[in-house]
Protein backbone atom coordinates (compact mmCIF):
# COMPACT_ATOMS: atom_id res chain seq x y z
CA UNK A 1 0.00 0.00 0.00
CA UNK A 2 2.72 2.12 1.19
CA UNK A 3 6.32 2.34 1.73
CA UNK A 4 6.70 5.32 4.50
CA UNK A 5 4.30 7.82 6.36
CA UNK A 6 6.14 11.56 5.50
CA UNK A 7 3.08 13.50 4.37
CA UNK A 8 -0.43 13.71 3.77
CA UNK A 9 0.47 14.20 0.19
CA UNK A 10 1.74 11.10 -0.68
CA UNK A 11 -1.94 9.44 0.67
CA UNK A 12 -5.03 9.10 -2.10
CA UNK A 13 -8.24 9.49 -0.83
CA UNK A 14 -9.17 5.95 -0.98
CA UNK A 15 -5.75 5.29 1.21
CA UNK A 16 -7.15 7.34 3.64
CA UNK A 17 -10.64 5.45 3.70
CA UNK A 18 -8.71 2.53 3.82
CA UNK A 19 -6.75 3.09 7.11
CA UNK A 20 -9.76 4.92 8.31
CA UNK A 21 -11.70 1.21 7.89
CA UNK A 22 -8.37 -0.42 9.02
CA UNK A 23 -8.49 1.62 12.43
CA UNK A 24 -12.51 1.23 13.10
CA UNK A 25 -11.50 -2.57 12.97
CA UNK A 26 -9.01 -1.96 16.08
CA UNK A 27 -11.57 0.01 17.53
CA UNK A 28 -14.01 -2.79 17.55
CA UNK A 29 -11.82 -5.18 18.39
CA UNK A 30 -11.29 -3.62 21.55
CA UNK A 31 -14.55 -2.04 22.04
CA UNK A 32 -15.58 -6.13 22.35
CA UNK A 33 -13.13 -7.11 24.89
CA UNK A 34 -10.54 -8.41 22.39
CA UNK A 35 -7.73 -5.88 23.59
CA UNK A 36 -4.88 -8.43 22.68
CA UNK A 37 -6.84 -10.52 19.54
CA UNK A 38 -3.59 -9.45 17.26
CA UNK A 39 -1.13 -9.75 19.66
CA UNK A 40 1.01 -12.19 17.45
CA UNK A 41 0.65 -10.31 14.45
CA UNK A 42 3.80 -8.06 14.64
CA UNK A 43 5.59 -10.39 17.59
CA UNK A 44 9.65 -10.08 17.25
CA UNK A 45 9.04 -6.66 14.78
CA UNK A 46 10.69 -3.57 16.79
CA UNK A 47 9.83 -0.18 16.25
CA UNK A 48 12.54 2.46 17.13
CA UNK A 49 11.02 6.19 18.17
CA UNK A 50 13.57 8.74 16.94
CA UNK A 51 12.10 12.12 18.98
CA UNK A 52 14.46 15.25 19.07
CA UNK A 53 11.49 17.01 20.49
CA UNK A 54 9.14 16.10 23.74
CA UNK A 55 6.43 13.95 23.44
CA UNK A 56 3.55 12.63 25.28
CA UNK A 57 0.60 11.30 22.54
CA UNK A 58 2.29 10.43 19.58
CA UNK A 59 4.98 8.37 21.79
CA UNK A 60 2.94 6.77 24.27
CA UNK A 61 0.07 5.87 21.34
CA UNK A 62 2.85 4.26 18.73
CA UNK A 63 4.21 2.40 22.22
CA UNK A 64 0.53 1.20 23.14
CA UNK A 65 -0.31 0.65 19.21
CA UNK A 66 2.91 -2.08 19.34
CA UNK A 67 2.52 -3.63 21.88
CA UNK A 68 -0.93 -4.55 21.61
CA UNK A 69 0.24 -6.03 18.01
CA UNK A 70 2.83 -8.02 20.00
CA UNK A 71 6.33 -6.46 18.91
CA UNK A 72 8.74 -4.59 21.20
CA UNK A 73 9.88 -0.49 20.92
CA UNK A 74 12.77 1.70 22.02
CA UNK A 75 14.42 4.52 21.18
CA UNK A 76 14.92 8.22 22.81
CA UNK A 77 12.99 11.45 23.44
CA UNK A 78 14.84 14.45 23.34
CA UNK A 79 19.22 14.31 22.62
CA UNK A 80 20.35 14.28 26.16
CA UNK A 81 22.26 11.48 26.45
CA UNK A 82 22.55 10.11 22.82
CA UNK A 83 25.14 10.82 20.55
CA UNK A 84 23.36 13.89 18.67
CA UNK A 85 24.92 15.72 21.64
CA UNK A 86 28.36 14.54 19.50
CA UNK A 87 26.71 16.15 16.37
CA UNK A 88 25.81 12.91 15.02
CA UNK A 89 23.65 13.52 12.00
CA UNK A 90 20.73 12.07 11.24
CA UNK A 91 21.78 10.12 8.49
CA UNK A 92 24.02 8.13 10.94
CA UNK A 93 21.34 8.04 14.01
CA UNK A 94 18.99 6.44 10.98
CA UNK A 95 21.71 3.69 9.90
CA UNK A 96 22.50 3.00 13.71
CA UNK A 97 18.57 2.34 14.07
CA UNK A 98 18.20 0.06 11.16
CA UNK A 99 22.38 -1.87 12.10
CA UNK A 100 20.45 -2.89 15.85
CA UNK A 101 17.83 -4.01 13.51
CA UNK A 102 14.74 -1.88 13.92
CA UNK A 103 12.06 -3.01 11.29
CA UNK A 104 10.11 0.98 11.85
CA UNK A 105 11.16 4.31 12.04
CA UNK A 106 9.23 7.18 13.85
CA UNK A 107 10.70 10.31 13.79
CA UNK A 108 10.06 13.98 14.96
CA UNK A 109 12.31 16.50 14.57
CA UNK A 110 12.31 20.16 14.88
CA UNK A 111 13.46 20.91 11.66
CA UNK A 112 11.09 20.66 8.40
CA UNK A 113 12.04 18.06 5.67
CA UNK A 114 13.96 16.16 7.78
CA UNK A 115 11.85 12.67 7.97
CA UNK A 116 11.68 12.76 4.44
CA UNK A 117 15.41 12.88 4.53
CA UNK A 118 15.69 9.99 7.00
CA UNK A 119 12.99 8.13 4.76
CA UNK A 120 15.45 8.38 1.83
CA UNK A 121 18.38 7.08 4.03
CA UNK A 122 16.60 4.15 5.35
CA UNK A 123 15.77 1.26 4.30
CA UNK A 124 12.52 0.22 6.66
CA UNK A 125 9.61 1.90 6.90
CA UNK A 126 9.60 5.65 8.40
CA UNK A 127 6.70 7.19 9.66
CA UNK A 128 6.64 11.37 10.47
CA UNK A 129 5.56 11.97 14.48
CA UNK A 130 5.73 15.52 13.06
CA UNK A 131 8.97 17.52 11.77
CA UNK A 132 9.19 21.47 12.44
CA UNK A 133 6.09 23.66 11.51
CA UNK A 134 5.97 21.05 8.22
CA UNK A 135 3.43 18.11 9.10
CA UNK A 136 2.38 15.47 11.67
CA UNK A 137 0.27 13.06 9.29
CA UNK A 138 -0.64 10.42 12.17
CA UNK A 139 -1.85 13.05 13.78
CA UNK A 140 -4.40 13.78 10.55
CA UNK A 141 -5.19 10.21 9.63
CA UNK A 142 -6.23 10.13 13.96
CA UNK A 143 -8.34 13.22 13.30
CA UNK A 144 -9.65 12.19 10.40
CA UNK A 145 -10.65 9.29 11.60
CA UNK A 146 -12.53 10.89 15.02
CA UNK A 147 -14.80 12.56 11.78
CA UNK A 148 -14.91 9.42 10.12
CA UNK A 149 -16.66 7.80 13.19
CA UNK A 150 -18.53 10.69 14.02
CA UNK A 151 -19.72 11.42 10.45
CA UNK A 152 -21.76 8.11 9.25
CA UNK A 153 -18.45 6.91 8.25
CA UNK A 154 -17.80 8.81 5.75
CA UNK A 155 -15.45 11.97 4.71
CA UNK A 156 -17.79 13.77 2.18
CA UNK A 157 -19.83 16.52 3.32
CA UNK A 158 -17.97 18.01 6.79
CA UNK A 159 -18.75 21.10 8.02
CA UNK A 160 -15.63 22.11 10.41
CA UNK A 161 -14.34 25.11 12.43
CA UNK A 162 -10.99 26.26 13.76
CA UNK A 163 -9.79 28.24 15.89
CA UNK A 164 -6.72 28.95 18.48
CA UNK A 165 -3.51 29.34 17.04
CA UNK A 166 -4.12 28.22 13.29
CA UNK A 167 -0.99 29.35 11.87
CA UNK A 168 2.32 28.53 13.70
CA UNK A 169 1.04 24.52 14.08
CA UNK A 170 1.02 21.51 11.63
CA UNK A 171 -2.35 19.66 12.95
CA UNK A 172 -4.07 22.21 11.13
CA UNK A 173 -2.61 22.87 7.77
CA UNK A 174 -2.16 18.79 7.59
CA UNK A 175 -5.69 18.31 8.61
CA UNK A 176 -7.09 20.86 5.99
CA UNK A 177 -4.89 19.16 3.23
CA UNK A 178 -6.44 16.02 4.22
CA UNK A 179 -10.25 17.40 4.36
CA UNK A 180 -9.41 18.69 0.67
CA UNK A 181 -9.34 15.26 -0.65
CA UNK A 182 -12.89 15.34 -0.12
CA UNK A 183 -16.28 16.56 -1.61
CA UNK A 184 -18.62 19.16 -0.16
CA UNK A 185 -16.55 20.10 2.87
CA UNK A 186 -16.77 23.49 4.54
CA UNK A 187 -14.39 24.87 6.70
CA UNK A 188 -15.28 28.11 9.23
CA UNK A 189 -12.53 29.83 11.14
CA UNK A 190 -12.08 32.84 13.80
CA UNK A 191 -8.80 33.95 14.66
CA UNK A 192 -6.69 37.12 15.04
CA UNK A 193 -4.46 37.68 12.32
CA UNK A 194 -1.65 36.56 13.89
CA UNK A 195 -2.64 33.36 14.12
CA UNK A 196 -4.88 33.23 11.49
CA UNK A 197 -4.81 30.35 8.53
CA UNK A 198 -1.87 31.46 6.42
CA UNK A 199 -2.95 32.93 3.03
CA UNK A 200 -1.53 30.27 1.22
CA UNK A 201 -3.43 27.44 2.45
CA UNK A 202 -6.48 29.36 1.82
CA UNK A 203 -5.69 29.55 -1.68
CA UNK A 204 -4.87 26.05 -1.67
CA UNK A 205 -7.61 24.60 0.24
CA UNK A 206 -10.50 26.88 -2.68
CA UNK A 207 -7.79 25.45 -5.40
CA UNK A 208 -9.60 22.22 -4.35
CA UNK A 209 -13.01 23.42 -4.27
CA UNK A 210 -12.80 23.69 -0.31
CA UNK A 211 -15.04 26.12 1.30
CA UNK A 212 -13.18 28.65 3.56
CA UNK A 213 -15.00 30.99 5.51
CA UNK A 214 -13.68 33.45 8.39
CA UNK A 215 -15.91 34.60 11.08
CA UNK A 216 -16.15 37.49 13.81
CA UNK A 217 -16.55 35.67 16.48
CA UNK A 218 -16.17 31.77 17.36
CA UNK A 219 -20.22 31.70 18.42
CA UNK A 220 -20.59 32.55 14.60
CA UNK A 221 -18.52 29.61 13.56
CA UNK A 222 -20.31 26.88 16.04
CA UNK A 223 -23.36 27.88 14.52
CA UNK A 224 -22.49 26.30 11.28
CA UNK A 225 -20.63 23.36 12.18
CA UNK A 226 -20.72 20.22 13.81
CA UNK A 227 -17.03 20.02 14.71
CA UNK A 228 -15.09 22.44 15.88
CA UNK A 229 -11.45 21.89 16.26
CA UNK A 230 -9.16 23.83 19.14
CA UNK A 231 -5.35 24.15 19.29
CA UNK A 232 -3.66 25.93 21.68
CA UNK A 233 -0.80 28.41 20.80
CA UNK A 234 2.56 27.22 19.88
CA UNK A 235 4.45 29.65 21.93
CA UNK A 236 7.50 27.70 21.01
CA UNK A 237 7.12 28.33 17.57
CA UNK A 238 6.66 32.65 18.20
CA UNK A 239 9.69 34.41 18.06
CA UNK A 240 9.91 38.09 18.91
CA UNK A 241 6.21 38.07 20.73
CA UNK A 242 5.16 37.85 24.35
CA UNK A 243 3.06 35.09 25.72
CA UNK A 244 1.25 37.46 27.78
CA UNK A 245 0.25 39.24 24.13
CA UNK A 246 -0.66 35.56 22.84
CA UNK A 247 -2.92 34.99 25.59
CA UNK A 248 -4.69 38.55 25.07
CA UNK A 249 -5.28 37.67 21.39
CA UNK A 250 -6.72 34.16 22.18
CA UNK A 251 -9.14 35.56 25.01
CA UNK A 252 -12.17 36.28 23.35
CA UNK A 253 -11.60 33.01 21.17
CA UNK A 254 -11.73 30.89 24.16
CA UNK A 255 -13.53 27.82 24.48
CA UNK A 256 -15.94 28.38 27.38
CA UNK A 257 -19.32 26.73 28.65
CA UNK A 258 -21.43 30.00 27.65
CA UNK A 259 -20.14 29.78 23.77
CA UNK A 260 -20.97 25.69 23.61
CA UNK A 261 -24.20 25.85 25.88
CA UNK A 262 -26.02 25.99 21.85
CA UNK A 263 -23.42 23.74 20.16
CA UNK A 264 -24.62 20.00 19.56
CA UNK A 265 -21.49 19.30 18.02
CA UNK A 266 -18.19 17.90 18.85
CA UNK A 267 -14.95 20.08 19.86
CA UNK A 268 -11.90 18.19 19.16
CA UNK A 269 -8.31 19.24 20.22
CA UNK A 270 -4.90 17.64 18.65
CA UNK A 271 -3.51 18.02 22.92
CA UNK A 272 -2.20 19.02 25.18
CA UNK A 273 -4.39 21.82 26.58
CA UNK A 274 -2.36 24.85 27.32
CA UNK A 275 -3.29 24.98 31.31
CA UNK A 276 -1.92 28.49 31.72
CA UNK A 277 -3.75 29.92 28.59
CA UNK A 278 -6.94 27.51 28.98
CA UNK A 279 -7.81 27.76 25.27
CA UNK A 280 -10.30 25.49 26.82
CA UNK A 281 -11.60 25.92 29.72
CA UNK A 282 -12.13 23.28 32.52
CA UNK A 283 -15.77 23.08 32.84
CA UNK A 284 -16.12 22.21 28.69
CA UNK A 285 -14.31 19.05 29.53
CA UNK A 286 -17.23 17.56 31.19
CA UNK A 287 -19.77 18.59 28.60
CA UNK A 288 -21.41 16.58 26.09
CA UNK A 289 -19.97 18.68 23.32
CA UNK A 290 -16.36 17.69 24.59
CA UNK A 291 -14.32 14.85 21.94
CA UNK A 292 -11.06 15.35 22.39
CA UNK A 293 -10.63 12.00 25.02
CA UNK A 294 -11.84 9.98 22.24
CA UNK A 295 -10.23 11.59 19.35
CA UNK A 296 -7.00 11.14 22.04
CA UNK A 297 -8.01 7.39 21.84
CA UNK A 298 -8.23 7.06 18.38
CA UNK A 299 -4.74 8.01 18.39
CA UNK A 300 -4.21 4.18 19.32
CA UNK A 301 -6.64 2.69 16.60
CA UNK A 302 -5.21 4.86 13.68
CA UNK A 303 -1.89 3.59 14.68
CA UNK A 304 -2.40 -0.06 15.24
CA UNK A 305 -3.97 0.30 11.72
CA UNK A 306 -0.86 1.75 10.26
CA UNK A 307 1.84 -0.36 11.88
CA UNK A 308 -0.48 -3.46 11.13
CA UNK A 309 -0.43 -2.24 7.52
CA UNK A 310 3.28 -1.45 6.86
CA UNK A 311 4.42 -4.75 8.57
CA UNK A 312 2.52 -7.85 8.55
CA UNK A 313 3.13 -10.38 6.33
CA UNK A 314 6.76 -9.09 5.26
CA UNK A 315 9.58 -10.69 5.84
CA UNK A 316 12.33 -8.27 8.10
CA UNK A 317 14.25 -6.16 5.69
CA UNK A 318 18.43 -7.75 6.08
CA UNK A 319 20.72 -4.34 7.12
CA UNK A 320 22.49 -3.69 3.87
CA UNK A 321 25.55 -1.38 5.14
CA UNK A 322 26.24 -0.04 1.25
CA UNK A 323 24.76 3.20 0.92
CA UNK A 324 23.03 5.22 -1.77
CA UNK A 325 24.82 6.83 -4.21
CA UNK A 326 22.42 9.13 -4.88
CA UNK A 327 22.33 10.32 -1.42
CA UNK A 328 25.30 12.81 -2.02
CA UNK A 329 23.77 14.46 -5.48
CA UNK A 330 20.80 16.30 -5.64
CA UNK A 331 19.01 17.87 -8.69
CA UNK A 332 19.60 21.77 -7.84
CA UNK A 333 22.32 22.86 -10.10
CA UNK A 334 20.40 24.95 -12.89
CA UNK A 335 23.03 24.59 -16.20
CA UNK A 336 23.85 27.63 -18.08
CA UNK A 337 24.53 28.44 -21.53
CA UNK A 338 28.74 28.74 -21.56
CA UNK A 339 29.62 31.34 -24.11
CA UNK A 340 31.97 29.55 -26.89
CA UNK A 341 34.64 32.71 -26.65
CA UNK A 342 36.29 34.57 -23.78
CA UNK A 343 35.43 38.24 -24.09
CA UNK A 344 38.51 41.01 -23.26
CA UNK A 345 37.07 42.95 -20.01
CA UNK A 346 35.50 40.11 -18.26
CA UNK A 347 35.59 39.56 -14.41
CA UNK A 348 36.96 36.28 -15.35
CA UNK A 349 40.22 37.68 -17.45
CA UNK A 350 43.49 36.96 -15.69
CA UNK A 351 41.98 34.23 -13.81
CA UNK A 352 43.49 30.82 -15.53
CA UNK A 353 42.41 27.91 -13.51
CA UNK A 354 39.66 28.68 -10.41
CA UNK A 355 36.25 29.55 -9.96
CA UNK A 356 34.47 32.85 -10.27
CA UNK A 357 31.02 33.35 -8.41
CA UNK A 358 28.68 35.75 -9.88
CA UNK A 359 25.24 37.45 -8.89
CA UNK A 360 25.57 37.41 -5.63
CA UNK A 361 23.78 40.34 -3.81
CA UNK A 362 25.97 43.48 -3.06
CA UNK A 363 28.94 43.22 -0.86
CA UNK A 364 28.14 39.38 -0.11
CA UNK A 365 31.97 38.83 -1.43
CA UNK A 366 33.68 39.87 1.39
CA UNK A 367 31.13 37.43 3.36
CA UNK A 368 31.52 34.48 1.62
CA UNK A 369 35.31 34.74 1.33
CA UNK A 370 35.22 34.57 5.37
CA UNK A 371 32.42 31.71 5.37
CA UNK A 372 34.79 29.72 2.75
CA UNK A 373 37.93 30.53 4.97
CA UNK A 374 39.84 30.88 1.53
CA UNK A 375 42.76 33.07 3.61
CA UNK A 376 43.63 30.49 5.62
CA UNK A 377 43.50 27.86 3.97
CA UNK A 378 45.85 29.70 1.01
CA UNK A 379 43.65 30.74 -1.72
CA UNK A 380 43.83 34.07 -3.49
CA UNK A 381 40.27 35.85 -2.65
CA UNK A 382 39.47 39.08 -5.46
CA UNK A 383 35.95 40.18 -4.41
CA UNK A 384 34.19 43.16 -6.84
CA UNK A 385 31.28 44.84 -6.71
CA UNK A 386 29.28 47.11 -9.07
CA UNK A 387 26.73 49.37 -7.18
CA UNK A 388 23.33 50.28 -8.04
CA UNK A 389 22.35 51.08 -11.61
CA UNK A 390 19.64 51.02 -13.95
CA UNK A 391 20.02 47.28 -14.41
CA UNK A 392 21.14 46.01 -11.38
CA UNK A 393 18.75 48.07 -9.20
CA UNK A 394 20.20 46.87 -5.70
CA UNK A 395 23.31 46.41 -7.03
CA UNK A 396 25.92 42.98 -6.96
CA UNK A 397 28.81 41.15 -6.31
CA UNK A 398 31.38 39.14 -7.38
CA UNK A 399 33.95 36.58 -6.19
CA UNK A 400 37.02 34.65 -7.71
CA UNK A 401 39.27 32.66 -6.52
CA UNK A 402 41.90 29.95 -7.37
CA UNK A 403 40.37 27.38 -5.72
CA UNK A 404 40.35 24.50 -8.33
CA UNK A 405 37.42 22.56 -6.54
CA UNK A 406 34.27 23.47 -4.85
CA UNK A 407 32.34 21.14 -2.39
CA UNK A 408 28.82 20.65 -2.39
CA UNK A 409 29.03 21.84 1.86
CA UNK A 410 31.01 25.05 0.20
CA UNK A 411 28.37 25.72 -2.63
CA UNK A 412 25.56 25.69 0.18
CA UNK A 413 27.48 28.08 2.41
CA UNK A 414 27.78 30.30 -0.65
CA UNK A 415 23.71 30.12 -1.50
CA UNK A 416 23.14 30.73 2.56
CA UNK A 417 24.76 33.94 2.01
CA UNK A 418 23.39 35.07 -1.27
CA UNK A 419 20.64 33.08 -3.22
CA UNK A 420 21.42 31.94 -6.31
CA UNK A 421 24.77 32.23 -7.14
CA UNK A 422 26.15 31.62 -10.73
CA UNK A 423 29.14 29.19 -10.34
CA UNK A 424 31.70 29.28 -12.89
CA UNK A 425 34.30 26.47 -12.83
CA UNK A 426 37.70 27.86 -14.89
CA UNK A 427 40.39 25.47 -16.46
CA UNK A 428 43.16 26.83 -18.62
CA UNK A 429 41.25 30.06 -18.93
CA UNK A 430 38.08 28.65 -20.61
CA UNK A 431 34.65 28.09 -18.62
CA UNK A 432 34.13 24.60 -18.45
CA UNK A 433 31.07 24.08 -16.28
CA UNK A 434 28.53 27.00 -15.40
CA UNK A 435 25.57 26.56 -13.61
CA UNK A 436 23.34 28.63 -10.51
CA UNK A 437 23.18 26.78 -7.34
CA UNK A 438 19.57 26.34 -6.19
CA UNK A 439 18.38 26.06 -2.03
CA UNK A 440 15.32 26.03 -0.67
CA UNK A 441 14.28 29.62 0.61
CA UNK A 442 12.67 28.09 4.02
CA UNK A 443 14.91 29.22 6.75
CA UNK A 444 13.98 25.96 8.99
CA UNK A 445 14.45 23.21 5.30
CA UNK A 446 16.86 20.67 6.31
CA UNK A 447 18.87 21.05 3.46
CA UNK A 448 20.21 24.66 5.00
CA UNK A 449 21.10 22.62 7.90
CA UNK A 450 25.10 22.76 6.43
CA UNK A 451 26.30 19.75 8.87
CA UNK A 452 23.45 17.71 7.56
CA UNK A 453 24.84 17.45 4.26
CA UNK A 454 21.41 17.04 2.67
CA UNK A 455 21.86 17.61 -1.13
CA UNK A 456 18.68 20.18 -2.08
CA UNK A 457 16.57 18.26 -4.58
CA UNK A 458 13.12 19.45 -6.27
CA UNK A 459 10.17 18.13 -7.86
CA UNK A 460 7.51 19.71 -10.01
CA UNK A 461 3.90 19.08 -9.74
CA UNK A 462 2.99 22.29 -11.89
CA UNK A 463 5.03 24.02 -9.11
CA UNK A 464 8.62 23.36 -8.49
CA UNK A 465 8.73 22.48 -4.63
CA UNK A 466 11.96 21.43 -2.69
CA UNK A 467 11.53 17.61 -1.99
CA UNK A 468 11.75 17.78 1.60
CA UNK A 469 10.13 20.30 3.22
CA UNK A 470 7.49 21.03 0.15
CA UNK A 471 7.70 24.56 -0.25
CA UNK A 472 7.06 26.27 -2.98
CA UNK A 473 10.12 27.65 -5.02
CA UNK A 474 9.99 30.27 -7.71
CA UNK A 475 13.38 30.88 -10.00
CA UNK A 476 15.14 34.31 -9.79
CA UNK A 477 17.96 34.44 -11.37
Amino acid sequence: MFNDVISIHDLTSEQILYLCEKAEDMKNIEKSGQRFKLSDSLKNRKLAYMFYEPSTRTKLSFDTAMNQLGGKRDGFIGIEGTSIRKSESIMDTVKMMEANHFDVIVMRNPIDGSVQWAADVANIPVINGGDGKNEHPTQSLLDIFTLYSNNGKKLDDISIGFGGDLSHGRTVKSLCIMLSYFKDVKIYWAAEDFLGIPLELIDYLESKNVTVIREKNVKDVLDKVDFYYMTRPQLERMEGISKSLVTKMLKQYKIDMDKIKNFNGKLLHPMPVNSEVEEIEKNVYFSQAQGFLEQAENGIFMRKALLHELLKDKDYVAFNSKLDYDLLHGNNKLIRKISPKIKQGLFIDNLNTGISIDHLKYGAAFEITSKLNLADKGYIAMPAHLPPDEEFLNGKSFLKTNMELISERELKLVALVSNEPTINIIKDGIVVDKFVYLLCRNENCITRDVKEDVPPKFFNDGNIKCRYCRQKYVILN
